[in-house]
């Protein structure tokens, strides 16, 4: 492993260290792979937009591996079933990467179907689950992490014109419908915080950072500005998990 990858594993290992705890519990698991689930579908259609740039690449193998230490963790019988749909998901990821050059509509196809199915088994065990304010943060980060996801997918398929081989094109949620939803989880998350200064300051941070970006991805049918998105819900998402 390159020292860039390790230190960039190195960070992921230290964001993730809550999760992968042993007190975790069966929701965080699952909210745990969903946010890299998410984070690996950003950084794939990054490097598309960036037409394979080296930073990207370690960041998405450094994810990947993320990915793979999460998948280990997922040691109770109910959720040993997720396996599979993350393993397919992460085959169809790896043989979209590794393209070079004119782009498989069918494999990205693929990878959307795979991913599809991965995210609606995650979600369908969540519903059995019980919340606790632990997951709260938690949640509204994967939220964050789905937006810039649908985003940057939807900027790269513009570019490309891929979105008509998507065959799930149409389950896709709308960004902006996304982003009210956040607006209002966030605004809940404040109120609720009651005397606890550091939640309160972590939440001042992240309310910042959004109303920085909440306008273009109210009007993102733009798709202009995939980049911006990226970076700065990736700082959302640290303070979130944090």
């Amino acid at each position: 492993m390159s020292a860039a990858i390790r230190h960039y594993a190195l960070t992921l290992i230290m964001l993730f260290s809550p999760l992968l705890s042993a007190a975790q519990t069966p929701q965080e698991k699952l909210l745990a792979q969903e946010l890299s689930t998410y984070r690996l579908l950003t950084l794939f259609h990054l490097l598309r937009l960036e037409q394979g740039a080296a930073e990207v690449q370690l960041r998405l193998q450094a994810e990947v591996e993320n990915f793979q230490r999460l998948m280990q963790v997922q040691s109770d019988e109910s959720l040993a079933n997720l396996l599979p749909h993350a393993q397919r998901f992460q085959t169809a990821l790896l043989s979209c990467a590794q393209i070079n050059g004119d782009i498989d509509f069918y494999a990205l196809d693929e990878l959307s179907q795979s991913a599809h199915g991965l995210l609606q088994f995650i979600r369908q065990h969540q519903v059995q689950l019980v919340n606790s304010p632990a997951t709260m943060d938690l949640r509204q980060a994967v939220l964050m992490q789905q937006i810039a996801a649908e985003y940057v997918r939807e900027a790269a398929s513009f570019d490309s014109g891929s979105a008509v081989y998507d065959s799930v094109q149409d389950l896709h949620e709308p960004v902006d419908v996304l982003a009210q939803t956040f607006s209002q989880g966030l605004e809940q998350l404040q109120q609720s915080t009651g005397e606890n200064a550091d939640q309160r300051g972590k939440l001042e941070q992240v309310r910042v950072i959004w109303n920085y970006i909440e306008r273009p991805l109210l009007g993102y049918r733009e798709r202009s500005l995939p980049f911006v998105i990226s970076r700065y819900s990736e700082q959302i998402v640290t303070l979130l998990v944090n």
